[in-house]
């Protein structure tokens, strides 16, 4: 069965349960391009809907749930733990997540893992909080001490943007990535066929695809920015627009 498959067989499996249930059927955390697909599947049964939360506003991992039409579940009511893991020193997201991993939990059950001055604040599918309190003891070199706290206690980080402006001839993809990473054009139309290049989580097979204004843009490896405003044209044509680049 390939991935795209087992994720529909998945999600009907949880209509089934929502349907003869009457309940709200909660999933995995799942990555934006999962969250479009779901939604484009779940418009198949008009019975059911879905929706998404990731214990905060800018969370990109979301936990999946599915109920029955018009009973969407409150925010307080998704299965989340929010961990505090508190460290004398700095923690890298790659060293959390192996953390984590190594101790035996799946990486579908853990959501967004932030760094923060304290340590990291990490989402994961309940009863998970009390079992890192228990087993997570040192990441790295580095003695660190979790607790599960409140929805009260979670800490909002929001994303920051450096502001990038360009001057380019058209809207293409392969143009934009060209110029915001400095990249030659066939460099950037490499990428572009290798599914390399997002456009609001969706890959894009085409380096002519025209991007619109607002359109979220992810190159992997590379970063991540969002498409501005057009501030005007050159003498020569060209269109000035201003980027947001994810910092």
């Amino acid at each position: 069965m390939s991935q795209k498959d087992f994720l529909f067989a998945k999600i009907e499996d949880a209509i089934n349960l929502s349907s003869v249930s009457g309940l709200t059927a909660y999933l995995d955390f799942c990555e934006p391009s999962v969250q479009n697909k779901t939604e484009r599947e779940i418009a198949r049964y008009p019975e059911s809907d879905c929706a998404f939360f990731g214990g905060g506003e800018y969370a990109e991992r979301k936990m999946m749930a599915i109920f029955p039409k018009g009973e969407e579940p409150e925010k307080h009511e998704y299965p989340i733990d929010i961990v505090h893991i508190r460290a004398k020193t700095p923690l890298a997201h790659r060293d959390v997540l192996g953390a984590l991993t190594s101790s035996g939990i799946d990486r579908s059950r853990i959501g967004d893992i932030n760094t923060t001055d304290f340590g990291a604040q990490v989402f994961v599918s309940k009863p998970l909080g009390e079992f890192i309190e228990k087993h997570i003891t040192q990441i790295a070199s580095v003695m660190v001490d979790a607790k599960t706290v409140s929805f009260d206690e979670m800490i909002i980080i929001e994303p920051t943007f450096t502001e990038v402006n360009v001057i380019i001839p058209s809207l293409r993809i392969d143009v934009l990535v060209h110029a915001v990473y400095k990249l030659s054009r066939s460099e950037a139309s490499a990428l572009v066929k290798a599914e390399k290049v997002k456009v609001n989580d969706n890959p894009v097979l085409k380096p002519g695809y025209a991007v619109k204004i607002g359109d979220v843009v992810s190159v992997r490896s590379k970063g991540k920015f969002i498409v501005g405003d057009i501030s005007g044209m050159t003498k020569k044509g060209n269109t000035r627009i201003t980027l947001k680049k994810y910092s």
